[in-house]
């Protein structure tokens, strides 16, 4: 029995996208508009405007970049219980990020959200199993501007033992998010051998390497941390409304990523990612939840196993404004598509509104989902521990397996049953929904006040919380 997979792309068509990407790059280019990293890709042999921030990437620099960039990248957990090395063929789940609003919890208020919402969040998605990798699920409201991201990667660190996947918009941030994780890790070179940490580092389609995500970028790839250059072309927006054409340009994102990344330092962890889809042409809103996303994301996952690398995409992202009918069949929908595709991580769950809003019982809620459609991906294993030819021949006709003993020990293992998910029919005077949702409710109250996940030592603890807010860089 093998994993259920299928393909969005043929050898064909993988074969086309990367001819028109490394045509683009070589003949098109980037604006790099980090001095620094011009100045790296013109040693590598990048062609470097002399008085403008367009570089172009001949094919030696491309074919050099993907050369050296690891087939395997891992990401360490705090404790070590949770360490994973991408690709190892299953499907992993990271929280979805960077949401401005929350749904309180308590109130189911829409609200700008905290930095005890942020802890709040991570403390739920620790809990969860489902829950390899955490990435920052909405933005400390409450701190300063200027210290948000160092503020929300602290946070993160406190409230789980996973791996934290943070961003970095500059390279003091790139720096100081370093400092901590050494800190956590047990040095530099503990970070770079066990990196606790990864980071999001977006290109600005279409074709635009922003200069502070850019310096930061560079600075992680030196400390050995892995990057996540996430192509976010909009179709019809950033991008032209043909998926091919999108797929591309998200490649060619990520490839001029990888170029830089592999400029600054050879051998340099980089995760080919893709989290994109189009605008819809009615309210100008972009649609996570749409089945273009799907194609276009499993497309990127498609393209990263063509060069060898692992992927990140989006895939349970959805449109829906609330818990209900709308985000959860938005969301299985586009998250088996992804799982079914094969890609080494997935974002985007517990957030709503394009993942502009969080939401705890959305978290506990999607939980459900993922088992579900990991149960569905097994498929079907057939040998002599599941056909059970004996037991069919000595029941025979009109048999009745409920009673065996063989059912009462392998139902657990042979059947998925859902934590929330409702399979009671129908109860007079309570909507279903009503219901889920209160379950939802109570699954994450339980999971706030019963969950704890091992402390920092006190001592790190504040040596971090000194560089995120500036005490000590």
């Amino acid at each position: 029995m093998g994993a259920l997979r299928f393909q969005i792309l043929d050898a064909a068509d993988r074969v086309a996208i990367d001819e028109a990407t490394r045509v683009l790059l070589e003949e098109t280019g980037a604006s790099v508009r980090s001095a620094v990293a011009r100045a790296t890709l013109a040693r590598s042999g990048a062609a470097v405007e002399p008085h403008g921030d367009r570089v172009r990437f001949p094919e030696p620099v491309v074919r050099e970049a993907l050369r050296s960039a690891p087939r395997v990248v891992v990401l360490a957990s705090r404790d070590g219980k949770r360490d994973l090395r991408l690709p190892d063929g299953k499907p992993h789940i990271t929280t979805d990020g960077c949401g401005v609003q929350v749904r309180d919890l308590e109130t189911g208020e829409r609200r700008p959200s905290t930095t005890k919402d942020l802890a709040d969040l991570t403390r739920v998605a620790d809990a969860l199993d489902v829950v390899d990798v955490q990435w920052p699920m909405c933005v400390a409201g409450d701190v300063p501007r200027e210290i948000h991201n160092l503020v929300e990667g602290a946070v993160v660190f406190e409230n789980t033992t996973k791996n934290v996947q943070a961003e970095a918009v500059s390279a003091s941030d790139a720096k100081a998010l370093v400092a901590m994780a050494a800190e956590i890790a047990g040095g530099p070179k503990e970070l770079r051998r066990r990196p606790v940490l990864s980071s999001v580092q977006c290109p600005v389609s279409p074709l635009i390497l922003e200069a502070g995500s850019t310096d930061g970028l560079i600075v992680l790839a030196q400390a050995g941390v892995p990057v996540v250059p996430i192509s976010m072309v909009l179709l019809g927006g950033s991008s032209p409304v043909d998926l091919a054409s999108a797929i591309v340009l998200a490649n060619a994102e990520n490839l001029a990523s990888m170029c830089v990344a592999q400029a600054a330092a050879a051998g340099a962890p980089v995760i080919y990612g893709v989290s994109s889809g189009p605008i819809d042409m009615r309210t100008g809103s972009y649609a996570s939840g749409s089945p273009e996303s799907a194609l276009l994301e499993a497309a990127g996952a498609e393209m990263a196993r063509h060069y060898g690398l692992p992927c990140l995409i989006g895939g349970f992202g959805c449109d829906a404004d609330d818990v209900g009918f709308q985000g959860g069949a938005e969301r299985m929908g586009n998250g088996l598509i992804a799982m079914l595709e094969g890609a080494d991580l997935i974002a985007g769950i517990g957030g709503l509104e394009t993942d502009s809003t969080m939401s705890a019982e959305q978290l506990v809620l999607d939980a459900d989902l993922i088992e579900y459609a990991r149960r569905a991906i097994e498929g079907v294993r057939v040998d002599a521990d599941t056909v059970h030819l004996d037991m069919l021949q000595r029941l025979g006709p009109g048999g009745n397996y409920l009673k065996e003993r063989h059912t009462l020990a392998n139902f657990r293992k042979a059947l998925w049953s859902p934590g929330l998910l409702l399979r009671e029919g129908h109860v007079a005077g309570l909507p279903s929904e009503a219901r889920l949702r209160a379950r939802a409710k109570a699954r994450a109250s339980e999971l706030l006040k019963a969950h704890r996940p091992d402390p920092l030592p006190e001592d790190v603890r504040r040596t971090i919380w000194d560089i995120a807010e500036g005490r000590r860089r």
